[in-house]
C-alpha cells in the first residue's frame, strides 16, 4: 500500500520524524502522559503514523526510504560518542564511594538474575540476543538498549518494541517500589543505620552551570563525534577479519574509542559534556522514531507477557541479591536504592532520588555511577547474548 507521504519525499519525512521525536521529549517534560518515557511515546507515534499510512513502513524490505537509511547510517554512530563524553572512569572510582560497591553488586545480581530468568523463560527465536539486550539496558539504560540492539541486529526484531514497552512499564514501577523502600520497616534490619553525612550539601552538582550550550560547543562536540564513529568504521572491518565475525561491531568499536578519549582527554572534554549529551539525547530520538515507523504495535500484546516475566525475574533477584548482602558491605538502604535506581534507570533518576531522598553528597556518586553503567552495560548486554547463543 502506497503511504500518504512518498518514499521520495525526504524533507516532509524527516519533518514528522523529528516531530515524532520533538512530541515524545516535550511530553515526558510536560508529564502529559503521567510517567510514560518520552521514548515510548515517540515510537508510539510513528508506529501509529506508519500502520494508517501517513509514513512508509520502515520494515517493508520492498521500499527504500533514504530518510530511514541515513538515520539509520549515521545518527547512531554520531549519537553514542556524544552520550560518553562524560565516562571519565578514574573520576567515577575516585569519587563514587560506598555508592560504586552497591552499583557493582547490582549490575552482579542483573546478570546472574538473567541466567536465571533465561533458564526457564522462553523469550522465541534469537532470545540469546534478546536477553543481552535486557541485561544491557538493566545495567546502564536506554544507551546500551541501542547500541546492544544495533551490535546484535535486534533492532528488526519483533520483540524490539515489546522490550521497550515493558522495559518503560516494569521500570516506573520498580523506581516508586524504591521511592517506597526506606519506610518499609521489615526490610531495615538488612541494612546498616543511615549515614548522617550523606545528608551534607554536594556543592559539586553546580559544576553543570559553568558549561552552557554555545554554538562553539555544538560545532566542536559534533566534530569530535564524528571523527570518532569514522574512526571506529575504519577499525571495524579489520577487527571483524580478525575475529571471524559477521556480528555489527561497529558500535561497539566506536564506544569503546568514545571511552577512551573520555578518559584520555577529560579536561578537553568536559566543557562539552552537557551539550554533547543533549545532541546526541536527541539524535537516539529521531533514531528510534524511524524504529517505530518499523513496528508493528499488535505483536506487542502477544508476545509481550514473556518478556515481562523475564523483566520481574531479573529486578526481583537483582533487588533480593542486593538485599542480602547489604549488611555484609556496610550499605545503607538510601546507598542500596539509589544505586539500584542508577542500574535500572540511569543517572537521571538516580541522582533526583538522591536529591528527593535528602541524600544530597549521593547526587554526584549516583550520576557518575550512572555514567559508569553507560560504559559497562553495552560490553556486558553483548558479552551475555554471545554466550547464550552458542
Amino acid at each position: 500500500m502506497q503511504s500518504l507521504i512518498s518514499p521520495e519525499n525526504n524533507l516532509v519525512l524527516f519533518f514528522v520524524i523529528a516531530g515524532a521525536a520533538a512530541f515524545g521529549l516535550y511530553s515526558e517534560h510536560k508529564k502529559w502522559f503521567g510517567k510514560l518515557s518520552g521514548i515510548l511515546v515517540t515510537m508510539i507515534s510513528m508506529s501509529i503514523l506508519a500502520m494508517a499510512g501517513v509514513v512508509p513502513v520502515a520494515s517493508n524490505p520492498t521500499i527504500k526510504v533514504d530518510v530511514y537509511n541515513m538515520v539509520f547510517s549515521y545518527f547512531i554512530p554520531i549519537s553514542i560518542p556524544m552520550l560518553l563524553f562524560s565516562s571519565n572512569i578514574l573520576k567515577i572510582v575516585k569519587e563514587s564511594g560506598k555508592l560504586l560497591i552497591a552499583y557493582i553488586l547490582g549490575a552482579i545480581g542483573i546478570v546472574l538474575g538473567c541466567f536465571i530468568a533465561f533458564s526457564f523463560i522462553d523469550l522465541g527465536a534469537n532470545s540469546g540476543n534478546t536477553a543481552g539486550v535486557i541485561a544491557a539496558t538493566l545495567i546502564g539504560g536506554s544507551v546500551n538498549f541501542i547500541a546492544a540492539a544495533e551490535i546484535l541486529n535486534f533492532s528488526s526484531n519483533p520483540l524490539f518494541t515489546a522490550t521497550i514497552a515493558v522495559d518503560n512499564f516494569v521500570s516506573n514501577l520498580y523506581t516508586l517500589f524504591l521511592f517506597l523502600t526506606p519506610s518499609l520497616l521489615f526490610l531495615s534490619r538488612f541494612f546498616v543505620k543511615p549515614k548522617k553525612e550523606n545528608e551534607v550539601e554536594d556543592v559539586s552538582k553546580l559544576e553543570k552551570a559553568q558549561f552552557p550550550m554555545t554554538l562553539e560547543r555544538v560545532a566542536v562536540s559534533i566534530f569530535i563525534a564524528a571523527f570518532i564513529a569514522g574512526a571506529g568504521t575504519l577499525l571495524t572491518p579489520y577487527l571483524q577479519d580478525l575475529l571471524h565475525t559477521k556480528l555489527n561491531l561497529s558500535i561497539l568499536v566506536i564506544t569503546v574509542l568514545a571511552v577512551l578519549a573520555a578518559n584520555f582527554f577529560p579536561k578537553r572534554l568536559k566543557p562539552l559534556e552537557d551539550t554533547a549529551f543533549s545532541l546526541g539525547l536527541w539524535m537516539m530520538y529521531i533514531f528510534l522514531a524511524v524504529i517505530g515507523a518499523a513496528t508493528n504495535m499488535t505483536q506487542i500484546f502477544s508476545i509481550g507477557p514473556a518478556v515481562l516475566g523475564f523483566y520481574l525475574t531479573i529486578m526481583l533477584f537483582h533487588f533480593l541479591f542486593m538485599l542480602a548482602l547489604a549488611k555484609l558491605f556496610k550499605l545503607d538502604v538510601y546507598e542500596v536504592v539509589i544505586s539500584s535506581a542508577a542500574n535500572i534507570m540511569g543517572p537521571s533518576v538516580a541522582a533526583p532520588m538522591a536529591a528527593s531522598m535528602g541524600q544530597k553528597k549521593l547526587v554526584t556518586p549516583a550520576i557518575l555511577v550512572g555514567i559508569l553503567g553507560y560504559i559497562i552495560g553495552t560490553f556486558v548486554g553483548v558479552s551475555i547474548a554471545l554466550y547464550l547463543s552458542y
